[in-house]
């Protein structure tokens, strides 16, 4: 069961990096943390240098469900088949991973999504920032909710656990008496819509060795509207939800939601933790990446995609020498809302996010400014 699976990867690096062909997975770190991206869309999260023995979180996956009977999960869907595990560059991060799961490997079950996982990681902090991209590739708009689960294993171990989720922080934290670490996870570019913590043998009460939780388990952790507080687990474990919400999705449309997830020595340094991630996300969602290493003929601004878009899009811009770049959004008054892109960039073709989260609907402006040059367009955020 893929619950089970174990996978030691361990490196004295300071930044490692193992790319394992025959698992299809990539294992990074930066001295305070370190993770393992497989091609399910799995995130194992442990200290530095990463290894079986040193994980604390043995698996975060992304949950997408339209109904009680179609709910895209970790167990029973997703695989990757178009973008395996890989580092990847220029994300606004000291080092990143990013993998495309979908279900395509088999017949399709709805819901026909696929979701890019990406993961940020900054040299000596002790958290992580990774990103749900999810994408309705259906032709039909469909309500989707989208959360991410966590299996804890504090020291690779599941049970005895206590979960505990502070209101006031919108943060949670696990740790288990006796060993000298705690958890910490939080939802960064929204309100979080709920929040489910159960005991492993009521979420999967059929086999409590894996998995085996049911889609209509799965959408009901997903549409739960109360936030749990507080639990013990059995020697099974715990199984916890944060839940984003719905997102209306037109077909080809796509929603991006945040998490952070730390490690901390007291339940006071964990929470702590995901205040500094909540920082650093405020700068992220400002980053670039470069697509491609062909240096484009021309200079380019073109039209966002999706648009309309519903509460994040993206942006592409080609530079054909490098230049002082700059990209800023306004509204329809003229108003300064964010400024993506403010950095000196080599030639290429970058595409930058736009995350519209808090924004209310209408029409806002980008402009693009590369050296002497000055190009702008209009896109409509309808909610």
């Amino acid at each position: 069961m893929k619950r089970s699976l174990q996978f030691v990867v361990a490196s004295v690096a300071l930044v490692l990096m193992t790319m394992s062909m025959l698992e299809a997975q990539v294992t990074t770190g930066t001295g305070a943390i370190g993770f393992t991206l497989d091609k399910y869309g799995r995130l194992r999260v442990g200290e530095f240098p990463y290894a079986a023995a040193t994980r604390h979180m043995n698996r975060i996956n992304p949950i997408v469900a339209l109904n009680k009977n179609a709910v895209f999960d970790y167990n029973n869907n997703a695989n990757t088949t178009s973008y395996a595990p890989q580092m990847i560059t220029g994300s606004g991060a000291d080092s990143a991973a990013r993998v495309v799961i979908d279900s395509y490997y088999a017949p399709i079950q709805p819901p026909n999504v696929r979701v890019q996982v990406t993961v940020y990681l900054w040299k000596n902090a002790k958290y992580l920032i990774y990103r749900y991209r999810v994408y309705n590739d259906s032709t039909v708009t469909s309500p989707l909710y989208i959360s991410s689960f966590a299996s804890p294993s504090p020291s690779a171990t599941y049970g005895g656990e206590t979960v505990v989720y502070n209101t006031a922080k919108s943060t949670y934290y696990f740790y288990r008496a006796g060993t000298p670490i705690y958890v910490s996870q939080k939802l960064l570019n929204k309100s979080l819509f709920s929040m489910r913590i159960l005991d492993w043998d009521t979420y999967s009460p059929a086999d409590p060795s894996s998995d085996a939780a049911t889609d209509s388990t799965r959408y009901a952790m997903s549409v739960y509207t109360k936030f749990d507080t507080l639990l013990t687990a059995s020697p099974d474990g715990s199984a916890v939800q944060m839940n984003a919400g719905v997102y209306n999705l037109a077909p080809k449309d796509s929603a991006d939601v945040y998490f952070g997830v730390g490690l901390g020595a007291t339940a006071t340094e964990a929470i702590a933790v995901m205040d500094s991630a909540q920082a650093k996300y405020g700068k992220l969602v400002t980053s670039v990446e470069k697509t491609t290493a062909v240096i484009p003929t021309q200079f380019a601004l073109e039209q966002n995609y999706p648009n309309p878009f519903n509460p994040s899009t993206q942006i592409k811009f080609m530079l054909t020498t490098r230049s002082s770049v700059t990209l800023t959004v306004y509204d329809a008054l003229g108003r300064n809302i964010r400024t993506l892109v403010n950095r000196q960039l080599d030639a290429g073709e970058y595409v930058s996010s736009f995350d519209a989260t808090g924004l209310a609907s209408g029409v806002y402006y980008y402009v693009l400014r590369a050296g002497t040059l000055v190009e702008s367009k209009k896109m409509l955020l309808v909610r």
